[in-house]
């Protein structure tokens, strides 16, 4: 089943390697092509400090690049997105209707509203600083929405950072069903936050920095440098790091803008709650 997956699916994925002025990768994710677009995470429209971006399709190896292109990073986010940028649904589409991406072939969405707990999925994404695509299992673990309306699946299958905006797909019907959604989980808001306190912490640091010395030290360098450290391994921790059970962005927000005749499923009613149908909140 999942070689089906593989040898239908495997070469609609590519990687979004960001880089510095310096030509330093930044930050990495993983997209996946609909029709002419570009489909991945939200964070493709917040990466701090990236100047180029890299979009690169692989072979059926998983290594040999198959398409690449590069492009500023400012010329990707402003004319390339479409929609706006502070969607608020955890997607992003970009047009890449490029001659380099016309042997790439598309992917297609489900227009289904619900899900069964328990279901087999196929994730395809690119880890974190790594050049190969791979494939992992899993299954539908649980679902939820959020304060916004907008509604997850849990997956419980091994996430890792770069895999954000990979294609979650049903192995019966190829078709993708979510998009993963690795940067807003509760891990990654943790790490967030420990970023914060960090960078505060070294501000108020640095304002007393060089005040007072014991025998020739100055103490708040030594802190200033631990702070660093602290960051240093959390940042190593959270690229590093799998999570078991991970959330994936349905698609209520994007199908139509791929098939504007889209009708989704309404919700139904399902003993037991075996079937995911969380609803939209009314406002």
């Amino acid at each position: 089943m999942y070689r089906k997956v593989w040898n239908q699916c495997s070469q609609s994925v590519c990687c979004i390697n960001f880089y510095n002025e310096h030509g330093i990768l930044v930050d990495a994710l993983t997209g996946f092509k609909i029709n002419k677009s570009l489909v991945t995470c939200e964070q493709a429209f917040y990466v701090k400090d990236a100047r180029k971006v890299e979009i690169k399709f692989v072979e059926l190896d998983a290594n040999t690049p198959k398409a690449v292109l590069r492009l500023d990073y400012q010329e990707f986010v402003d004319d390339l997105r479409v929609g706006f940028t502070h969607n608020n649904s955890d997607y992003a589409v970009f047009n890449i209707d490029f001659p380099e991406f016309d042997s790439i072939p598309s992917l297609s969405l489900c227009e289904r509203w619900s899900y069964p707990i328990g279901m087999d999925i196929a994730v395809l994404g690119f880890n974190s600083q790594e050049h190969n695509l791979s494939i992992k299992k899993g299954i539908v673990s649980s679902a939820f929405a959020n304060k916004n309306g907008v509604r997850y699946l849990n997956i419980d299958t091994l996430i890792c950072h770069g895999n954000s905006g990979a294609p979650v797909i049903d192995p019966e019907t190829m078709q993708v069903i979510a998009i993963v959604s690795r940067r807003s989980n509760p891990v990654a808001k943790s790490y967030n936050d420990l970023m914060r306190y960090i960078k505060t912490n070294i501000e108020e640091l640095r304002k007393i920095e060089g005040k007072f010395f014991v025998d020739d030290i100055d103490p708040i360098q030594v802190l200033i440098a631990n702070q660093n450290q602290i960051k240093l391994l959390a940042q190593n921790m959270f690229k590093y790091t799998a999570t078991g059970l991970s959330q994936a962005v349905m698609l209520d927000h994007i199908i139509t803008y791929f098939n504007e005749k889209a009708i989704l499923e309404q919700p139904r009613t399902s003993g037991l709650g075996v079937e995911v149908n969380i609803g939209l909140k009314n406002e």
